[in-house]
């Protein structure tokens, strides 16, 4: 089974992440901020995917993305950015310059598990079905 690490200061948006990953079949380690996640990671060794809020006190998700690319690089493609202001300029152009997905918290949560399920599946595969 895999496991994800939501990394969000919402603890309600925490709970509901949660809630939909392990009704996929996903285990699930919550982090309440950068810090408690790169601990996560440097102590238990990485999850085998990261969803992430943008916008948190203290380590933004982006400043979280760059820190974790230097101690995990295997974990370049398997992150998935989280947010409210997903349609701000200022939010997601510096992700989609990193390459890293942006889902809205706007929108069904489903579809960062669906994202979480893709990304594995790279993985897994090298490809996904129906690619050239």
């Amino acid at each position: 089974m895999a496991t994800v690490l939501v990394v969000d200061d919402e603890p309600s948006m925490r709970r509901a992440l949660r809630g939909f990953f392990e009704r996929a079949g996903f285990d699930v380690v919550e982090a309440a901020s950068a810090a408690d996640a790169l601990r996560h990671v440097g102590g238990n060794g990485p999850a085998d995917a990261v969803v992430t809020d943008v916008m948190m006190p203290e380590v933004s998700g982006l400043d979280f993305y760059d820190q974790l690319m230097a101690r995990s690089p295997a974990l370049a493609h398997r992150v998935v950015f989280l947010t409210g202001a997903a349609s701000d300029p200022r939010v997601h152009g510096p992700i989609e310059q990193r390459g890293v997905p942006l889902i809205s918290k706007l929108d069904d949560l489903r579809l960062v598990v669906d994202a979480v399920r893709l990304m594995l599946l790279r993985r897994n595969t090298g490809t996904i079905a129906g690619a050239p």
